[in-house]
Formats: C-alpha cells, structure tokens, sequence
C-alpha cells in the first residue's frame, strides 16, 4: 500500500494491527533460501515503501544493472514492485535480456481498488506500452489469486490481454500472495 503523504500514512497506521511476534517471513525469503548457493540472488531493498515514488526507485533499481548477470537472468515483482518493473521496463531501454519476468499479486490502475488502496501516485502509465516488455524476457509469468483483498482478479486478466505469450496462473486460496511459501513460482523460476 502507498500513501500520498504521512497524514493518510499515519491515519492506516492507527487502524491496522501488529504484532511483534508473529513471524514475517515471507515467500521472497523463500526463495533467497532455497535459490543460495545454486544461483547468485539479488533481493534489493527499493527505498521507502509506504510513501513509495516511483523516480526514487527507478534511481535505486539502475544502480543494481552492473550487478546483474548477462545469461539466465529472472526478475521477479510482487504488488508495487511489479506495477515497478512493468512500467520501467515499457518505457525505458534494459540493458539486459531477462529469460523470466515473474509479476504477482499487483494492479495496473485503480480500476475495481478498494478505496483504501487507490493511491498509485507516478506508478501509473500508459498500458498500452506493456506489450514493449516482450521484447526484453523470453518467458513472462503472472500469478494473481482470485481471493485477492487488495487487487482484483481482473487486474491479471487485464494484464495477460497486454502479455498474450506470458503464462497467466490463477491462483484460488493465496490472497494478495503474502505467504511463506510460494511453490508454483519456485518451480517455474527451476525451469
């Protein structure tokens, strides 16, 4: 979730509940671990994910291009970061051929959002760039569940009608994909 400004960041955080102990593991962690050791893993943290900007993150993810392999290369987006990687990649030239793009769980606009959810800020672009990413990965995989609380199940299907070569999974039970564990998209990133 992105906030305009610290008043509606502040307001979220009044309502929303927390708890210190509860485990915060997440599939990205997953994956690190299980991926160690066979291929060499990035997991950049992208700055200020609340109050997120989309030019500040464009900076950031420029700085890991020398850190990236020419061969084999896998890009994987969840919800923001996704809606990131579409746009960066749909309007600029990547200085690297990506094999597999994995998006999960994000939207393309605020269409169908719930209210609390509907502020993109310059993450938005025009969609009908999207097909541009073809261009630049080999194999395209999108993973949305259709129980979804925060992104609509359509946003996906949206997506894939941009994408027509990538492999829409629809997932049933996975929400906005906030799980320890994420099976489907280990297996395919083996491939």
């Amino acid at each position: 979730m992105v906030f305009p400004d610290n008043e509606a960041l502040c307001k979220t955080l009044e309502t929303r509940e927390y708890n210190p102990f509860q485990d915060r593991l997440r599939w990205k962690d997953f994956l690190k671990e299980k991926l160690t050791g066979k291929y060499e893993v990035i997991k950049p943290d992208m700055p200020n994910k609340h109050m997120a900007c989309y030019k500040a993150r464009k900076i950031w993810f420029e700085k890991i291009f020398p850190y990236l392999n020419d061969e084999g290369l896998v890009v994987v987006g969840h919800s923001l970061g996704w809606m990131f990687l579409l746009k960066y990649i749909s309007e600029n030239w990547f200085p690297k051929k990506i094999k597999q793009l994995h998006l999960t769980a994000s939207c393309l606009d605020e269409t169908n959002m719930p209210e609390e959810e509907k502020y993109m800020g310059d993450f938005l672009f025009d969609l009908n760039t999207i097909p541009k990413v073809q261009d630049f990965v080999e194999n395209i995989f999108i993973y949305h569940s259709t129980d979804d609380p925060v992104v609509p199940y359509e946003h996906a299907e949206k997506l894939y009608s941009y994408l027509p070569k990538a492999k829409l999974i629809t997932l049933t039970d996975r929400g906005h994909i906030m799980q320890i564990e994420f099976p489907e998209l280990y297996e395919n990133l083996l491939k």
